[in-house]
């Protein structure tokens, strides 16, 4: 019996699909990708994290990496017609998720065989002659405007928020003018983080965190050929101004006397602190970007144009926009009270979101139809944090010679940098469209709060060498891609 009814299952399914090919039309596409990557440090694939410093001897010292894990497949699905708007569906992936070494700084990518298929994209969309509107993942709003470097996300955290989320958005089209809104999950931050109430009191204080309100961005742009055409990407695109800002607001619990590090007192000075409050922080940031053609081209082809694109943004709490850690990207602020734990003063602190701005400045120029040079330069920084400390006493009492620091991270595992920024030269060759290889040179750095000995291991305070606020690495990579 249970044969006849596979059997008849199997039969259904054959018969179907004739009907479901009717409905839609299938695509497949894609690109195979290998990056060979030498960098003088121990830094990830996609140089998102920071560069530790030039004095630990640990990971200063060069590493080679081959990898294939940024190829992608993807599948386009178009559906039938649907209150006059045509429907689309679109799904893709890529095998950029390494098994990860945890550091200090971040997730090192372990061996590429340990890739996994992450999904990119999932969304459908209608779309009328003015009008879209797209439910699932995809691009954030702020991710419009992508420098074109080598390996695409490696500017992430050094310029540029570049990173997808599941969301709603409408758009609506007026001559050059584009308007979009989007309701999209709020993050909890660039690093992985439980909302296991029992977790919150243990040194990973950022455990239960959580958001109360959806994500909320909104984008206005314009676009026109004003007096001509440079390409972008290798499209051939007009002047391009954006201006785009996002908002959550974002829960952190309280938690009980911890051992923090101070802001700016070398060597990670450490200090008990205490958040008694439970608090609601507004994650924001607002974003504006330009593209503007300098040597243009009325013909199909891209020899001898030239342009220039830059972007620059401001906000608080910005892991949420994938350009800041969860431990680096809010501190500890000491408010009045001191209180004494085994004879040991220490400060009851509220939080408050680390301010950053930041930004990038590209320049494009075609040789030739083939071949292309891109320059960018990148950075952001922390700002309206200082390095004082306050004299404790207890009033009433004779005052205690002593101070308890103003300012302190979430907990001692954390080492914020106040600096970072990144300069790409990339030379592209595409000698036919579905080939394109690139060279490129990157010099990245990263400027700390604090100064510090090396160590001989993380978490050390054995001092190896003389103190350094500064890490720095320097980058060779090529890239082939074959686009189907």
């Amino acid at each position: 019996m249970k044969k006849k009814i596979c059997l008849l299952l199997a039969v259904l399914a054959l018969m179907a699909l004739p009907l479901a090919a009717s409905a839609a039309e299938f695509t497949l596409g894609g690109q195979i990708a290998l990056y060979t990557i030498w960098d003088s440090t121990q830094t990830n694939g996609n140089l998102t994290n920071l560069i530790l410093r030039n004095n630990d001897p640990n990971f200063q010292h060069g590493r080679t990496k081959f990898s294939a894990e940024k190829s992608r497949l993807f599948f386009l699905m178009k559906g039938p017609q649907l209150w006059g708007a045509q429907t689309t569906g679109y799904i893709e992936f890529d095998f950029d998720n390494s098994m990860n070494v945890t550091t200090a700084a971040g997730s090192l990518s372990a061996s590429p065989q340990k890739a996994r298929v992450v999904l990119r994209h999932a969304f459908f969309r209608l779309n009328w002659p003015s009008a879209e509107l797209l439910m699932g993942q995809y691009w954030s709003l702020l991710t419009e405007d992508i420098p074109d470097v080598a390996n695409p996300g490696s500017d992430a955290g050094w310029g540029n928020p570049y990173f997808r989320e599941p969301q709603i958005r409408v758009s609506y089209k007026c001559g050059p003018w584009d308007m979009a809104m989007a309701i999209s999950e709020p993050s909890n931050g660039q690093q992985g983080t439980t909302l296991d109430p029992s977790q919150q009191n243990n040194n990973n204080i950022y455990d239960g965190e959580s958001s109360e309100t959806p994500r909320f961005t909104g984008r206005v742009k314009y676009e026109a050929d004003l007096w001509g055409k440079a390409p972008y990407y290798g499209k051939p695109r007009g002047f391009s101004a954006r201006l785009a800002s996002s908002w959550q607001r974002t829960r952190f619990r309280a938690f009980s006397t911890t051992q923090a590090r101070t802001f700016g007192q070398d060597d990670w000075a450490t200090v008990s602190v205490t958040q008694n409050n439970q608090l609601y922080l507004n994650n924001w940031i607002v974003e504006g970007s330009v593209f503007i053609p300098i040597l243009t081209s009325s013909t199909p082809s891209n020899a001898r144009t030239l342009s220039i694109m830059s972007q620059w943004y401001v906000g608080a709490g910005l892991d949420v926009a994938a350009d800041d850690y969860s431990a680096n990207s809010s501190y500890l602020y000491r408010n009045s009270g001191v209180g004494f734990s085994k004879g040991v003063p220490f400060g009851f602190y509220d939080r408050e979101l680390m301010k950053r701005y930041g930004g990038f400045v590209q320049g494009t120029y075609y040789f030739t139809d083939e071949w292309y040079l891109n320059l960018v330069w990148s950075m952001n920084k922390a700002f309206g944090v200082s390095r004082n400390a306050t004299p404790f006493s207890i009033p009433g009492e004779i005052p205690i010679f002593g101070s308890v620091p103003n300012f302190a991270t979430i907990d001692r595992s954390s080492d914020p940098a106040k600096f970072n920024q990144a300069y790409y030269a990339t030379l592209y060759y595409r000698p036919i469209q579905a080939l394109k290889f690139g060279l490129e040179y990157t010099y990245a750095r990263s400027d700390y709060f604090q100064l510090r000995n090396s160590t001989g291991n993380q978490g050390s305070t054995t001092a190896l060498s003389s103190k350094s606020d500064v890490g720095e690495n320097h980058r060779l990579l090529f890239v082939g891609y074959f686009y189907f």
